[in-house]
């Protein structure tokens, strides 16, 4: 077993390399650890339980009501308070996707339809899905997706939305790595038309944050923004991850330079994989799915590399692989160990 319920090294391995958790490979920006570094003074009060100036920012950022935005303990967290405010009864969520979608809304009494992505079709979402929204109080949409990289067109989220709109069924689009694409305005979900959109953002991956947690959720309505608020923990973001996502929402630069590094190495290590004979799947994201021998995730950890395993994602089995795109160097030593792998 390589992996625990997620990627990152949960299980506490002996290893040199994970590429397991897709995180920034950049690290970190300065500014925003030295932003959590510096609100130690306040520490020793209760954090802004409405997240106000974060909020505020990122009204002005996303030109946004602040009263339709909510935050949260990272996106996990949000998913989560979305089920247990909203409740709904019957849910759709494709598959493969994250599993944590699932496993909320099963905790709120749920009944689950999975709308199948095809292997064939790269696992794109098609406006099939268009005839399975009917009959359903959620859907949920992951863009770009988790484990894939595959982002939805614009247009076809407009068509989904509206369809939801009709039904009065809530559209939850998971947008935790749209910020890797360069495309945000293109592809998001925002601003698309009705009161039953939620766009879920994360700074946990973007801003390589995952130890601070921090997301937020902007909603079509202030009403289902006050149920998701009202849901959960009432001190739900601590005082140095508000703090670090107020310093993040100024760090243009590093996400240009993010997004250039990103499309650069995942070109590079796609190429690469496919030369060795996997099966690469084409990706927007930080993280490339691919496809090769079963073994190989056991075999890269004995070279000290931690790769994610996609065999409990539902569609997917034990020949399925999700590896993050690092820095130049990483990928490269995976190559070099996938290449060993291979030939042993």
């Amino acid at each position: 077993m390589i992996n625990a319920a997620h990627g990152g090294n949960d299980l506490g391995l002996d290893i040199r390399l994970d590429l397991s958790a897709n995180l920034n490979p950049m690290g970190m920006p300065e500014s925003v650890r030295a932003a959590a570094v510096a609100s130690a003074d306040c520490w020793e009060r209760y954090p802004d339980p409405m997240c106000r100036e974060l909020r505020e920012k990122l009204a002005e950022k996303l030109g946004e009501d602040m009263e339709k935005i909510v935050c949260g303990n990272g996106a996990d967290d949000l998913i989560y308070r979305i089920a247990s405010a909203l409740k709904p009864r019957r849910a759709l969520i494709c598959a493969p996707t994250f599993a944590e979608y699932g496993k909320a809304l099963r905790e709120n009494g749920c009944e689950l339809r999975e709308h199948i992505l095809r292997e064939n079709e790269n696992f794109c979402l098609t406006e099939r899905i268009l005839g399975e929204l009917s009959g359903v109080d959620m859907a949920v949409i992951c863009t770009p997706n988790n484990p894939t990289g595959i982002t939805v067109p614009r247009e076809l989220m407009e068509r989904i939305a509206a369809e939801c709109e009709k039904n009065g069924t809530y559209l939850l689009a998971d947008e935790s790595f749209i910020g890797f694409t360069g495309r945000k305005r293109e592809l998001t979900a925002m601003n698309l038309p009705g009161s039953h959109v939620i766009v879920l953002r994360s700074f946990t991956k973007l801003y390589a944050m995952a130890g601070l947690r921090l997301g937020y959720a902007v909603c079509g309505s202030t009403d289902t923004a006050e149920k998701i608020a009202a849901a959960g923990q009432y001190w739900s973001v601590s005082a140095p991850a508000q703090a670090a996502g107020i310093a993040a929402l100024d760090e243009a630069d590093y996400v240009r330079r993010t997004v250039s590094l990103i499309a650069e190495e995942r070109k590079y290590l796609s190429s690469e994989l496919s030369a060795l004979g996997c099966r690469v799947y084409p990706s927007e994201a930080d993280y490339i799915l691919f496809r090769s021998i079963p073994e190989l995730g056991e075999k890269l950890l004995c070279d000290g590399i931690l790769v994610r395993s996609c065999k409990d994602y539902s569609g997917l089995d034990g020949s399925f692989f999700r590896t993050a795109v690092g820095l130049h160097d990483d990928n490269e030593a995976l190559v070099c160990a996938v290449r060993r792998c291979l030939d042993g």
